[in-house]
């Protein structure tokens, strides 16, 4: 089995929140790169767009308080290569223990 090691990545990326009844939804994720940058892939585009639309909060690896807009780290763990054997996971910035731990980094 291959080891991966998991680069976070503060790069602008966000999504906005609503909450509808009893449910949260994710209405928009945002992507601050065109077609470039460490997100971006040559099939699937925005890799944490790709991963959030197809599995959304699941990707989650935080907790934080409510908010309409969450800025987001985000890694990916696996062969980038073969997108159905890796995965995408995301932290709230405002996600205390993890922001810590990424500013003493």
């Amino acid at each position: 089995m291959n080891e991966y090691v998991m680069k976070w990545h503060d790069d602008g990326h966000f999504i906005r929140l609503r909450i509808w009844k009893s449910e949260l939804e994710i209405v928009e994720t945002h992507c601050p790169h065109s077609d470039k940058g460490e997100c971006h892939d040559l099939v699937y585009g925005c890799l944490v767009k790709h991963f959030i639309n197809r599995y959304g909060l699941e990707c989650n690896a935080g907790t934080c308080p409510a908010s309409e807009k969450l800025d987001l780290c985000w890694t990916v763990v696996g062969d980038r290569r073969i997108i159905d054997e890796c995965q995408l996971w995301f932290m709230p910035r405002t996600d205390e223990v993890f922001i810590a731990w990424l500013e003493s980094k």
